[in-house]
């Protein structure tokens, strides 16, 4: 028999099979059959909710057999092969997807076999009550229309359905268990203990009538293992809210196994917790990285299974004492403070937060606040934070510069206690701090100075005149070799020296409008001497007069750097402050400047 001949035959077997597959074994278009379109739940009086027990097997020896029962709280649970929670929501929908599912057409067929009815594909058998299933299901071969022989074990006949039954009920207990590591509420979480490494146990509980749901905050923990103190709430509550979150990539072992194989014997970290609505301690072991990069073993201690979950639940756990402890230094209520003293030394500044919500320095002098520098003072003793405990219960300050402090700043605010944060020595690139009412010993960054230390130059308003500009009478201005003056004559301005002429009106309301809102770039808290300063020859000179014959004068002396100038004002001579080169240089106009043009005004 040559190649051609051989080809020919086996042809023609393929197209009697296909005609055997097609027109053969029975089809629904052929046989008598009657249309019913009603859903399974009908036909077989099945409720969802009334099901209590399933279970699957396979023809496919690559499927395990399944069972998965409800609990006595009524939640589902995989009991074959192995007892694990399982996916309540998968569940209930894989039994929809049954119920659900109409019955297209019934057929009287003998010879199961030839619908894959004998054996079925899967076998699925439901219980209601009593020890054996209230009805059982064979799913077959699927039809050339969408459709799957369908039968029930006790009927003769058998039916269409939609053939994604096969798909729906092709499962492994992993697609059916609960992938939750967890099952609670973060809020209802009341104590949690974390052992990691050698380090000591660190435990922690939230204090009583705290619910972060309710009050809309993570306040309320309180740690009482190593130490007693309040607890960093944002971390404990980050941990809560991370293990709540924790779901399972693979299932890695169940029932009996070795925990050396996954680094168990001997955790990384281990980590409890309990629930207000449940006594039994729920407890994660954290093993050895898995091989799969960025995932790590762990295990429930009530648990006979192996996981792998992504490794930055090791990232999150992976906490120290230092990173449990509340590192808020002073607890006062910023935006209800209306009033601060800070002393130093013998110095004593006072500020106080006027009807108008201002800022006012009230003594040692009354002045106008920086409203700026208020706000960072507040904010920044607000925010400030530990980066070291050094001491819960000193029995001596004098080691920390604590018992005689540098600085000392009280804060108050209506109804509430005085917060006082005291000031210690330096240490390299800290300084040590404590909260005058509390017993712990803090280092803080030394950039804390910046705040507390600044002085009345510090505090003050940056502008430093403040005047109505339609009020100004006389201008005298002088630099180098310039020396002119201007005069207001009704609504115009006059040039009155070195020259007699009309002078351009807006050039002059410039001026005046640059020196009313004159801002300084900073106060010096110790002035130069005249000499150093170039007050002794200044660079500018320049006089406003108002209307009532007061006069504002200011001088500019040497240039400091290549940014700024020293200045001061000649009713505040001990008051020196830097401007920015650029506003000086602007107020040095010439005569040519100002005098007007014939379309001037």
């Amino acid at each position: 028999m040559n190649f051609k001949t051989t080809l020919i035959i086996l042809a023609v077997f393929i197209i009697l099979g296909g005609a055997y597959f097609f027109f053969g074994r029975p089809s629904p278009d052929t046989e008598q059959s009657k249309t019913d379109q009603q859903k399974i739940r009908e036909v077989y009086t099945l409720s969802q909710d009334k099901i209590r027990q399933i279970s699957l097997s396979f023809k496919d020896e690559a499927y395990q057999p399944l069972t998965l029962a409800k609990n006595a709280d009524g939640i589902w649970q995989l009991t074959t092969p192995f007892t694990a929670d399982a996916d309540p929501p998968k569940i209930n929908e894989m039994l929809q997807d049954l119920l659900e599912k109409r019955v297209k057409q019934t057929l009287e067929a003998e010879d199961l076999a030839q619908y894959g009815l004998q054996p079925p594909n899967i076998r699925i058998e439901l219980w209601t009550e009593g020890e054996t299933p209230a009805k059982t299901f064979l799913i077959g071969d699927r039809t050339v229309n969408y459709s799957v022989y369908t039968k029930e074990q006790s009927e003769s006949h058998i039916f269409l359905i939609e053939s994604s039954a096969l798909d729906d009920f092709t499962k492994s207990p992993s697609d059916l268990r609960d992938r939750d590591v967890f099952n609670f509420s973060p809020a209802e979480v009341t104590t949690l203990r974390l052992q990691v490494g050698d380090q000591p146990e660190i435990r922690c509980k939230r204090q009583a009538d705290s619910n972060p749901d309710v009050t809309g905050d993570a306040e309320g923990w309180e740690m009482i293992h190593p130490v007693k103190a309040k607890a960093d709430a944002r971390v404990v509550e980050d941990i809560v809210s991370a293990l709540s979150s924790l779901r399972v990539v693979v299932f890695e072992a169940d029932g009996e196994y070795d925990p050396a194989d996954y680094g168990l014997n001997q955790p990384k970290i281990t980590i409890a917790l309990q629930t207000v609505t449940d006594d039994k301690i729920q407890e994660l072991q954290i093993g050895s990285d898995a091989g799969t990069p960025g995932r790590i073993f762990v295990t429930r201690s009530d648990h006979r299974a192996v996981y792998t979950v992504n490794r930055e639940i090791y990232t999150k756990l992976n906490r120290t004492v230092f990173d449990f402890r509340d590192k808020r230094v002073i607890d006062f209520q910023r935006t209800a403070t209306h009033q601060f003293v800070i002393r130093q030394g013998e110095s004593k500044i006072e500020c106080q937060k006027g009807v108008d919500g201002e800022w006012e320095i009230t003594a040692p002098v009354v002045l106008k606040a920086d409203e700026e520098a208020v706000d960072d003072l507040l904010f920044g003793v607000d925010a400030l934070r530990a980066v070291a405990f050094i001491d819960d219960q000193s029995k001596s300050l004098r080691p920390y510069g604590l018992d005689s402090p540098s600085i000392e700043v009280s804060f108050m605010a209506p109804d509430t206690e005085l917060a006082v944060l005291l000031v210690g020595k330096m240490t390299g690139d800290n300084i040590y701090v404590k909260a005058q009412n509390a017993e712990p010993v803090f280092l803080v960054k030394k950039t804390l100075l910046d705040l507390v230390g600044l002085g009345i130059a510090g505090l003050r308003s940056k502008q430093i005149l403040d005047f109505d500009g339609d009020d100004a009478a006389r201008i005298a201005l002088k630099h180098g070799d310039v020396n002119l003056i201007c005069q207001k004559q009704g609504a115009n301005w006059r040039l009155t020296h070195p020259v007699q002429e009309q002078a351009k009106n807006r050039a002059i309301r410039n001026i005046i409008e640059q020196v009313n809102r004159l801002t300084v770039e900073a106060f010096l808290p110790v002035s130069p001497s005249i000499t150093t300063a170039g007050f002794d020859m200044p660079e500018i000179r320049l006089a406003v007069t108002l209307k009532d014959r007061t006069e504002h004068l200011l001088e500019i002396g040497k240039l400091v750097d290549d940014k700024h100038y020293y200045g001061r004002l000649q009713n505040a001579p001990d008051t020196v402050f830097l401007l920015q080169k650029e506003t000086v240089e602007n107020l040095k106009q010439t005569v040519d400047d100002l005098r007007a043009t014939p379309d001037a005004n």
